[in-house]
């Protein structure tokens, strides 16, 4: 072996080692994060929305060129070494092919992503070709599919086609585990499954990396564990205490739905974000510090680089109930005072190093989040409620209600569901 052969050799040992040794809540790979290369960066809520079936909005990193797309895949999957499940492109942006762009990320056929576990040219990417084009031009260029343009607002009619991209390149993950005798992911060779006749004798990979092969280890994704039953019982234990909570009507008890977010932490994770942090001390001198709830952030990084969330009660209403200048509850009137404090710091260049030991990094755009009451109070409510937050300059803070959040938990079953490959 050359001396640059064994550098790169350790180096991606090094790589792999790293990964499995960080903080366990960054260890899961989620379900589907994918590239969206639009023509109009105007449409992007409307194909977020149509999308949601798939994954939510922080899974998606949209872009208006290929070679944006490109240099993103390049200094951030690649270099990085980070997971991406799918490509959907517009076709004919800024008058380039998406035929030039795909064949330029899949020409090297070697190159790694996702903790140096797959070959990148093999990434599917599924073609939406302008109306007056004929998709069969298109079917001899490795797109997993390639589907008509009916409208951005329509998008969601293909979702079993990027379903289906998705799903297929798992289950041959899965087929090529088994050809290596590595069974049910354990990450170790079973011989006497491997000298069986149950497994094909071919040990050459499309899909898995000769470093998988150099270094056998159990792939950490969430879609490859049966966990589907343990976010049902989360969900049921959530509702459980949600119930709870509003029948005895108890103050001061976020600590039970931290304790339970603790336990679960995709209850509040789901697919969206890739790592957590619970009471983060952000220190503002030597003895005091602000510590909110908790910080979440997203797989991608283009609309948010971090996300706040604290965590109140469900039994606290949002607006008093008077026909005259009717106004917030005082105690909501002291959460955004509290989260306001957390904005301040956070966007001081004064704290930016403190900022970075606690995160490892420095956010430049930040969600501010409260997690708060029911929503048949938030929409009787909602025109007063807004009027009151624009008066008082606090729309920069989502309220999210616990029905809401329970509804995001369902959908993001449903979506563990459907792409269900074992």
């Amino acid at each position: 072996m050359s001396i640059e052969n064994q550098a790169e050799f350790f180096l991606e040992l090094r790589g792999i080692f790293v990964n499995l040794c960080v903080d366990g809540n960054t260890q899961r790979h989620h379900h589907v994060r994918l590239i969206f290369i639009s023509k109009n960066k105007y449409y992007d809520q409307i194909i977020t929305n149509n999308l949601k079936e798939l994954c939510e909005k922080d899974s998606i990193a949209f872009f208006y060129s290929y070679d944006e797309a490109q240099d993103f895949i390049n200094n951030q999957i690649i270099r990085n070494q980070l997971p991406l499940d799918l490509i959907i492109s517009e076709n004919n942006i800024w008058n380039q092919k998406a035929t030039d762009f795909y064949q330029s990320i899949t020409k090297d056929k070697e190159r790694t992503y996702s903790n140096f576990d797959f070959r990148f040219c093999t990434i599917p990417m599924v073609l939406i070709v302008d109306k007056d084009e004929n998709k069969n031009a298109y079917t001899n260029y490795g797109f997993y599919d390639v589907v008509d343009n009916i409208g951005l607002d329509k998008l969601h009619l293909s979702i079993s086609n990027f379903r289906s991209a998705v799903k297929s390149w798992r289950k041959k993950v899965l087929d090529e585990l088994d050809n290596l005798g590595i069974k049910f992911n354990s990450g170790i060779i079973d011989y006497t499954f491997y000298f069986s006749e149950e497994r094909k004798r071919d040990i050459s990979t499309n899909i898995l990396s000769e470093n998988f092969k150099r270094f056998c280890r159990k792939l950490e994704y969430d879609w490859l564990s049966d966990n589907d039953k343990q976010i049902e019982k989360a969900i049921d234990e959530f509702i459980k205490e949600l119930k709870k909570s509003v029948r005895f009507n108890k103050k001061k008890e976020e600590k039970k739905f931290h304790k339970l977010f603790n336990k679960y932490p995709f209850l509040i994770k789901r697919d969206n974000y890739s790592k957590h942090w619970h009471e983060p001390k952000l220190y503002y001198n030597e003895a005091e510090y602000f510590e909110p709830d908790y910080s979440l952030k997203p797989n991608f990084n283009h609309q948010t680089d971090l996300s706040i969330l604290e965590v109140k009660l469900p039994n606290e209403a949002f607006i008093k109930k008077t026909k005259f200048h009717p106004k917030p509850y005082n105690n909501i009137i002291a959460h955004i005072f509290q989260v306001n404090d957390y904005k301040e710091y956070l966007e001081s260049d004064e704290y930016f190093s403190t900022i970075e030991k606690v995160f490892g990094f420095v956010p430049d755009s930040i969600e501010y989040n409260i997690l708060i009451g029911r929503l048949n109070d938030k929409t009787n409510n909602f025109s007063v409620f807004n009027k009151r937050m624009k008066q008082m300059n606090a729309t920069h803070i989502n309220f999210i209600t616990y029905d809401e959040l329970l509804d995001y938990q369902v959908k993001y079953f449903e979506r563990t569901k459907i792409l269900k490959i074992i």
